[in-house]
């Protein structure tokens, strides 16, 4: 079931089944700028990661010598579960909470809920989890949204760019064949923070960028100053991905990272997930900025 939010400069629809994006529109003009799903290329446009981010090692978690079936990307994505909750036109909430369907994948008793604004120009998705647990709690979060790079005869992928706040040393981290990281990494050109995209920037899969000293980027075509800004404050990892030669580049801030090809499958071992404490709560934001 699709539902949308609004105010006066954007439209914003979210399908319940994952509560993930489907569509972001400038009422005025029109303009889409979240990726159109076309299965024959990829079959979402904006999955929420949690639990989990990318590959799980073995496709399974331990815990307490436990072991819990965990899939790619977490136990959000393409779940039927979520309630929803319309607050105002301009804001909606999602929200998991742990179940005896829940706790065959996942070994902690929790409350999920992400919640989309719309606010003047941006689009804020806000996660919550709360930890209802008598033990700490382990987990990593994070979004994957497909931002739409229209192509035509006239413009290509390479008539885009990412726009980073200053000159970095970028080195992305390299997945395996096995789909999980290894600790290869090769060295992304950019200059003046400037990353130009292209068919084949993606051949490899995603560019994964670990501990980034960066809290926003920007997604525009190279001969405009303006786009589409993502900000993502207190993410430590970023991804960039796309298919090669489709026209959409996925912004992904990440708090935590797929599994090494080295993890342990312990849950408490995970070398970048979060932990909170009994009943602690924890948010943590990203922005979509239309300039």
């Amino acid at each position: 079931m699709l539902h949308t939010i609004e105010n006066e400069n954007l439209i914003c629809t979210i399908e319940s089944t994952g509560a993930e994006i489907q569509s972001l529109k400038n009422k005025l003009t029109g303009e889409e700028y979240i990726w159109q799903i076309d299965k024959s290329v990829w079959g979402s446009s904006s999955p929420i990661l949690f639990p989990s981010i990318g590959k799980i090692k073995e496709n399974k978690v331990v815990f307490n010598e436990k072991e819990y079936a965990m899939p790619k990307h977490g136990i959000i994505r393409n779940n039927s579960r979520l309630r929803f909750k319309q607050y105002d036109v301009s804001k909606c909430s999602f929200t998991l909470s742990s179940s005896a369907e829940t706790l065959k994948q996942y070994p902690f008793k929790f409350s999920f809920s992400v919640e989309y604004t719309v606010c003047n120009n941006r689009l804020v998705m806000n996660y919550k989890v709360e930890n209802k647990d008598a033990v700490p709690m382990h987990f990593s979060c994070g979004g994957h949204t497909a931002y739409a790079c229209p192509l035509s005869e006239n413009i290509r992928l390479s008539d885009y760019v990412i726009e980073f706040p200053s000159q970095l040393i970028l080195k992305s981290s390299k997945l395996g064949a096995s789909g999980l990281l290894t600790e290869h990494k090769k060295s992304i050109e950019n200059s003046q923070g400037i990353l130009p995209l292209s068919d084949t920037l993606f051949n490899e899969d995603a560019l994964i960028f670990r501990n980034l000293d960066c809290n926003w980027i920007r997604l525009r075509k190279k001969n405009k100053k303006k786009g589409i800004v993502v900000r993502f404050k207190d993410y430590p990892n970023l991804a960039l991905w796309s298919k090669p030669s489709a026209d959409y580049v996925c912004i992904e801030p990440w708090l935590g990272l797929p599994d090494l090809e080295n993890e342990s499958i312990d849950l408490s071992k995970k070398t970048s997930y979060k932990t909170i404490d009994p009943d602690t709560k924890f948010s943590i934001a990203i922005e979509t900025e239309i300039e």
